[in-house]
Formats: structure tokens, C-alpha cells, sequence
């Protein structure tokens, strides 16, 4: 009981990381579709990527297929329905093909700048990768490529560089640099852990991780002779741990991989059984207390339990196939983003203060702890 673990934390015999991982467990274990927050989207299109800011937690950047990106704020809602009990939160920033910079074609990745909210990255199947001002909505820095943009992303601890790594159509991926006095392309190379024609590869149904290396492999990396086969497919989504130390992988194959990074070999964890989209790239997201990965399967989100590969919860409520999703620790919300052209919010469904006091009145601790002196 929570109540238990409360009352276990005010005794000092549970110790604040353990009260800490309880409380969050609990609260992911009771996420359902929000009934008190949702997000009016300005999207016409698929929404394909989403991704809340790294210094304060706030702003929730949004990507679609119908070339806009926008804006939320996820602390402060934008008005209430008539009961005022739903938040209803709109866009506070919108660009779209109508914008004299906009993308003209969909935006498949949008990120934002590290370490300020005043800078946001978004990739585009129009061949471009666009650097915005989030204050003036005006495009700072672009970077054209030589096929469509299919990811984007940036190292979020990096102090030494502002180096944006994109993977597209053509058989190189690149690296751009949006320093103080950037070269137009600081950098580009073959892809090192197999065939680099990953829009060919999505087409064709090959695997990623085939191919000759072209330079120096990670130490924990055997060569590709004696590689075995990551997934019968394409690889259709990555995400890293938050400690770096591992990486999952998606594919076509309808299979969950997890790799240990330093050593490079599949720690050989058995997901449970799912079914993903094998068109186009999907977004997956990680939370280390509790350890779940959160998985667009068609048009539900399944979580699993990092380590066992348990199916840990499904998420329905979209209508049509889901692409990314995104876990917000702060708040401990899930979002996620479809083909329906919604962004649903998945919260706790009980407040942690209203579940402590329903379980007061049930076991009748209320009256115990007030004061009874009498005169």
C-alpha cells in the first residue's frame, strides 16, 4: 500500500531513493489516457516526432508530415472547456509550409537545441535541415543535403561542439555544425555499422547493419565478416539509455533488440511479442526508474520492462497507426503522436495526494492523527 511506504518514509525505514522508486513506479503503473490534459494540435498531417526540451521540461516540440512544427507549453494550459476541469493547451509557436522558410515537404525530425530553449532543429523530406529562432520563428542557419531527411539529432552533454548528425537518402550521413563561424558541412562519412542507403534499405527491406566498414570500428565491435544479423529488416528506430550504456533497435522483423554498447553484442533479451509499422522510421523512448521502453506498436504503444522483455502495459487510444512517442520524467506523461493527427497525453491516473488521503479515510488515519487535547 502507498500509504505503508508513506508512513515507512516518515519512520526513516525506507530510504529516499527506494521511497523515490516506489512512487515512481507506481505512478507509471497507473498511467491512462489523460482526462484533466490535452493538446489542441495545428497539425494536418501525420505527427512524426516529439520531444520535450532538456533545460526546463516545458516546451513539447512537435514535428508533422505536412511540413509544420510547433510549439507547446505543457506547464501553463491555453484555457479550460466549460467544466474548467480539462486543460486544453494550443501551440504557442507554429511554423508550416505557409512560413517564407517552411519545409515543403514533411518533417520527419524535431528536435531541439541542447541547451536553450531559444534554438530548435527540424529535418525535412524537402532535402533540408533547418536551424530556427524560437523568439523571432525565423530560420538562422540551413543546411541542404543530397536525399530526404529521415532523423535528426544532437549530443545532449556535448560542451565542445554544436554538431547536428542527420541520416538521409544519400549513401552518406553527415555531420553539420552550427558554431560561431560553421563550415557548411564540417564532416561526413560511410556509415560505419553497415549499408549507409538507409532509404534503400527501408525500400528493400535489407539490413542495416550489413555491409564492408569504411574506418576504424568501436573496439567493442567485431568486423562485419564474423557480424551476426541484428534484425531480418530494416532497422526502423534507435534509442540509447540515459546512461549511455546500452541501445535499443527496432526493425521491419517486428522485433525489440537491446545491445550493450561497450561490448557491441545483443544482451538477448526476449520482448514479448509485437507488431510495428515497417514504412517508414519510429520513434521509441526509455525511463530508467521504473527501466520501461515505450514502443509504437501500429496503433497502440506498448511499454516493456527494459530488462525481462515483460510487456509492462498497452496504451490504446489513437485511431490510426502510431509514430513516436515521448516520456516526459518530469511530469511522468506520456505522449504520443499519430497518423490521426493527435498527440495524446498518458498521466498517472490518480494525483499522488488524492490517492494518500483516499487511503486516510479508508483505514480511518485522519482522526488518529489530529489532536484530541481536551481543556
Amino acid at each position: 500500500m502507498w500509504l505503508e511506504e508513506v508512513r515507512g518514509r516518515e519512520r526513516g525505514e525506507l530510504r529516499a531513493r527506494r521511497f523515490e522508486a516506489a512512487a515512481r513506479a507506481r505512478r507509471a503503473a497507473s498511467l491512462a489516457l489523460s482526462n484533466r490534459k490535452e493538446f489542441a494540435t495545428p497539425h494536418h498531417g501525420a505527427v512524426n516526432s516529439l520531444q520535450v526540451d532538456l533545460t526546463e521540461g516545458r516546451y513539447l516540440l512537435s514535428g508533422a508530415s505536412d511540413g509544420s512544427a510547433a510549439v507547446f507549453d505543457v506547464w501553463n494550459a491555453t484555457e479550460y472547456d466549460e467544466t474548467g476541469f480539462i486543460a486544453k493547451h494550443r501551440n504557442i509557436l507554429l511554423v508550416d509550409k505557409q512560413h517564407e522558410n517552411g519545409h515543403k515537404f514533411a518533417v520527419s525530425a524535431a528536435i531541439w537545441y541542447p541547451v536553450d530553449t531559444g534554438l530548435f532543429i527540424t529535418a525535412s523530406y524537402d532535402h533540408f535541415v533547418k536551424v530556427w529562432d524560437t523568439n523571432s520563428t525565423q530560420v538562422v542557419m540551413d543546411f541542404k543535403m543530397p536525399g530526404k531527411v529521415y532523423a535528426a539529432a544532437m549530443s545532449p552533454v556535448a560542451t565542445t561542439h554544436m554538431l547536428i548528425a542527420t541520416g538521409s537518402a544519400d549513401v552518406q550521413d553527415h555531420m553539420d555544425s552550427f558554431g560561431p563561424s560553421p563550415s557548411r558541412r564540417s564532416s561526413s562519412a560511410q556509415k560505419r555499422t553497415g549499408n549507409a542507403r538507409n532509404s534503400q534499405a527501408m525500400r528493400k527491406g535489407q539490413n542495416l547493419t550489413h555491409g564492408q566498414m569504411q574506418k576504424r570500428l568501436h573496439p567493442g565491435l567485431s568486423s562485419s565478416q564474423n557480424r551476426a544479423t541484428a534484425h531480418y529488416g530494416a532497422v526502423t528506430g534507435l534509442r540509447t539509455t540515459a546512461d549511455g550504456m546500452y541501445l535499443l533497435s527496432s526493425g521491419s522483423d517486428s522485433r525489440l533488440r537491446l545491445w550493450d554498447i561497450d561490448s557491441g553484442c545483443n544482451t538477448l533479451v526476449n520482448y514479448e511479442a509485437m507488431r510495428l509499422q515497417t514504412g517508414k522510421p519510429l520513434q521509441l523512448d526509455v525511463t530508467d526508474d521504473p527501466s520501461l521502453v515505450f514502443v509504437p506498436c501500429m496503433a497502440s504503444i506498448k511499454a516493456y520492462n527494459l530488462w525481462s522483455g515483460m510487456t509492462f502495459q498497452t496504451f490504446r487510444g489513437h485511431y490510426e497507426l502510431v509514430n513516436c512517442c515521448y516520456y516526459n520524467t518530469q511530469y511522468q506523461e506520456l505522449y504520443t503522436g499519430s497518423n490521426d493527427r493527435q498527440i495524446l497525453v498518458w498521466s498517472p491516473s490518480t494525483p499522488p495526494f488524492t490517492e494518500m488521503e483516499d487511503e486516510d479515510k479508508q483505514h480511518g488515519l485522519s482522526a488518529v492523527d489530529e489532536d484530541n487535547w481536551s481543556d
